[in-house]
């Protein structure tokens, strides 16, 4: 039979379509084992597979949830969508990923187009930008999604209240900078991302935090840069020739670190020998460098998976901070000497 409907199911087992319906949304109906054994096994002989747009405009929202990320080739986001997907599809959700290019217009046109689909839930993989335009608008998709009951989570500080699964940003750099200065360093750089990106702004709060604890000056160890290999490449090879005297550097992410490395071989530099260096994320190729990267390990994946189980719970005010710790490879110094 071609596109077997309910109707056609009910007929088949002898039962009722509103009986049909009960069995098939798992609903808290009692039905007789022997029913729900005739509608499941007409299912089956018939093919059928319920009309999820029929069901949709029934309802007030979809069994959708909307990924919006800024860059899906960066392995960082790559692993957030492989939490967030395998865990929507465990609890029946169809994830729709949404890739801005790190364009600010193409983000808020998939809001509106998730908005148009009554998505259940938009998770944002990236942190927010400090700056009034941007505010505003996020500020306005979450009334609107608020009102309605739909969810909105964010993976990364937004500058607004709204519920959140991340780990916290300041405390991830005073790790790495604290990591270092235990270490003996004290002329310590730092690669930072661009700078209204809330992330890097808090990142680099740490670190000054960190050097002003210890009494050292640190502006001119500061560059910025876009959060891509390329990115810390060329930032790291400005960052050494203005500063001659540097012996670590913390980088703002691996993708960064990973070209500074390369910059830093470049110069001459022996890693760690002459210049250690550290980072935030433990992606994958992290371990594949060389040397292999030390880094603060971030739960991409457990944080997808928990962004998920936040919008299928139904939660509405959600503060969720995950636990970081460094995984110590072989690109700093543990040499102990003050440098």
């Amino acid at each position: 039979m071609d596109n077997p409907s309910i109707v056609d199911v009910a007929k088949r087992a002898g039962v009722s379509i509103t009986t049909v319906s009960r069995i098939i949304n798992n609903t808290s109906y009692p039905v007789a084992a022997k029913t729900r054994e005739k509608v499941l096994k007409a299912i089956e002989e018939l093919h059928y597979s319920p009309n999820k747009i029929a069901q949709r405009l029934k309802k007030s929202t979809s069994d959708i949830v909307g990924l919006i990320v800024r860059d899906v080739c960066d392995p960082y986001f790559a692993e957030i969508a492989r939490g967030v997907t395998d865990r929507a599809s465990q609890v029946g959700y169809l994830c729709f990923l949404c890739n801005t290019g790190r364009n600010l217009e193409n983000e808020f046109r998939y809001h509106d187009l998730l908005w148009q689909h009554r998505v259940k839930g938009i998770i944002l993989a990236g942190g927010g930008l400090d700056q009034p335009d941007y505010k505003q608008i996020l500020q306005k998709q979450l009334e609107r999604h608020e009102k309605y009951g739909l969810k909105i989570i964010a993976l990364a500080p937004q500058g607004l209240e709204m519920p959140y699964v991340m780990i916290n940003d300041y405390e991830a750099g005073k790790k790495i900078t604290e990591y270092l200065i235990e270490r003996g360093h004290r002329k310590i750089g730092f690669i930072g991302g661009p700078e209204k990106v809330f992330t890097s702004k808090e990142r680099l709060k740490s670190y000054k935090d960190a050097m002003d604890a210890i009494g050292m000056k640190c502006e001119e160890y500061i560059i910025h840069c876009d959060f891509s290999r390329k990115g810390g490449y060329e930032a790291c090879n400005l960052l050494l020739s203005k500063v001659q005297d540097l012996t670590a550097i913390c980088c703002v992410n691996d993708n960064i670190a990973i070209g500074a490395i390369s910059a830093i071989k470049e110069h001459g530099y022996k890693i760690p020998e002459d210049i250690s260096i550290i980072s935030i994320g433990n992606i994958t190729e992290a371990k594949y460098t060389d040397p292999p990267l030390t880094t603060l390990s971030i739960p991409h994946y457990e944080m997808g998976q928990l962004a998920i189980d936040v919008i299928a719970e139904g939660k509405t005010d959600v503060r969720i901070i995950l636990n970081t710790r460094i995984i110590e490879r072989k690109s700093v110094d543990f040499s102990q000497k003050t440098r």
